[in-house]
C-alpha cells in the first residue's frame, strides 16, 4: 500500500459541516475560523477570495480552493470590499432555502460557493495539517479541476439527501477528493515539506511506500538508500529536504500514529499494539511512546478526552 492512501485511511475524513452562500451586487463575506481544513467550490459566477499569507486570488466558476488552516478566509465581489463575519447569528438571519445569501439579488451577477468543513480522527488530524500545503488552488481548466467538479457535485448531492447509507457514502468521496488534491499537489513538484514533498520524488516515493509496507521492520538509512538505488549520504540529505525529517524519525512519527489510532479504538491489548508498530516488548513500546506523545499508552484515550472536553 503506497503511504499516501495509508495516511488517508488512518485520518478517516469526514464532512462535518457543508453550507452555501450566494452573492449578488456588492458583498463581502468572512468566513468563521474553522477546526479543521475546508473547501470551497465555485459553482455560479466569480468572485475573489482572500486568505491570511495567501495573497488575493480571482476565482471562476468551476475553481476549488481547499484551505488548510482557515483562520480569515474571505469572499468578495471585488478587492477590498466591505465584509461582514458569517457567524451563526448572522446564517440565521440571512439564510433562505439552506443558502446563505449577501448582497443585493436586484444588482449585478450572482456568485454562488458550496464549502465544506474536513474532519479527521483527533488523535492523528495534525497529519493533514501537515500535509497540506496552506492555499490549494485548483482552476477550472486543469484535467483535476473536472474531476474534483465532480466529485464536489456528488458531495452536495449527497449532503442533501436522506437515503441509507448517506455518511458511508459521504466519507469515501471525502476520502477521494482529499486523494485527488494530494496526488495532484505531489505531481506538481512543488516546493512542499513533508510527505507530499517526498511523494514528488519517485525514489524517495519508493522508500516511503517500503516503510508503510512494513513499519514493524527497524528500517535503516543504508537499507532504504540500496533498495531505493541511491547513495546512503545523498539519500539521508535529500529525504530530511523533502520530507523534512530524517528517514528513521519518519518511521517512528508513523509507528506513533498508528499506535494511537489502535489505542483510541481499542484494538488490542498493549503487546499486542506493541508488536503490530514493531517494538519487541510492551514496556519498550510505552517508553518510546511516553516519550514522544508525553503520557503513557495507558493514559492515552483518558487525557485526549480530557482535552477534547476543555478545548
Amino acid at each position: 500500500m503506497d503511504a499516501l492512501t495509508d495516511v488517508i485511511r488512518l485520518l478517516r475524513p469526514k464532512t462535518v459541516l457543508l453550507g452555501r452562500m450566494s452573492g449578488s451586487g456588492g458583498w463581502g463575506v468572512q468566513v468563521p475560523e474553522q477546526p479543521g481544513p475546508t473547501f470551497y467550490f465555485v459553482t455560479e459566477g466569480r468572485c475573489w477570495f482572500q486568505a491570511e499569507g495567501a495573497g488575493v486570488r480571482e476565482l471562476k466558476e468551476g475553481d476549488y480552493i481547499l484551505s488548510a488552516r482557515p483562520t480569515t478566509d474571505t469572499f468578495s465581489s471585488r478587492p477590498g470590499a466591505e465584509t461582514v463575519l458569517s457567524d451563526e447569528a448572522f446564517k440565521a438571519l440571512h439564510s433562505v432555502e439552506g443558502e446563505v445569501r449577501v448582497g443585493d439579488p436586484e444588482t449585478g451577477t450572482t456568485t454562488r460557493i458550496l464549502g465544506g468543513l474536513i474532519q479527521c480522527d483527533a488523535a492523528n488530524a495534525d497529519l493533514l495539517i501537515g500535509l497540506l500545503p496552506r492555499i490549494v488552488y485548483v482552476p477550472a481548466s486543469e484535467q483535476s479541476g473536472a474531476r474534483l467538479r465532480a466529485l464536489v457535485s456528488i458531495i452536495g448531492e449527497e449532503a442533501d439527501d436522506t437515503r441509507p447509507g448517506r455518511d458511508a457514502v459521504l466519507c469515501r468521496l471525502i476520502e477521494v477528493m482529499l486523494i485527488e488534491t494530494l496526488r495532484r499537489e505531489a505531481a506538481a513538484w512543488s516546493p512542499n515539506v513533508g510527505l507530499l514533498g517526498g511523494l514528488a520524488h519517485p525514489q524517495l516515493a519508493q522508500a516511503l511506500t517500503h516503510i508503510h509496507a512494513d513499519v514493524t521492520r527497524g528500517w535503516t538509512v543504508g537499507e532504504l538508500a540500496r533498495r531505493v538505488g541511491m547513495s546512503r549520504s545523498v539519500f539521508a540529505r535529500r529525504f530530511s529536504e523533502a520530507v523534512g525529517v530524517a528517514p528513521v524519525e519518519y518511521l517512528l512519527s508513523w509507528r506513533m500514529a498508528l499506535a494511537k489510532d489502535a489505542l483510541l479504538s481499542g484494538r488490542g491489548s498493549l503487546e499486542e499494539i506493541a508488536g503490530a508498530v514493531g517494538y519487541r516488548s510492551a514496556s519498550a513500546f510505552s517508553t518510546a511512546f511516553s516519550h514522544r506523545v508525553g503520557c503513557p499508552p495507558s493514559e492515552y484515550a483518558s487525557v485526549l478526552q480530557s482535552a477534547r472536553t476543555t478545548a
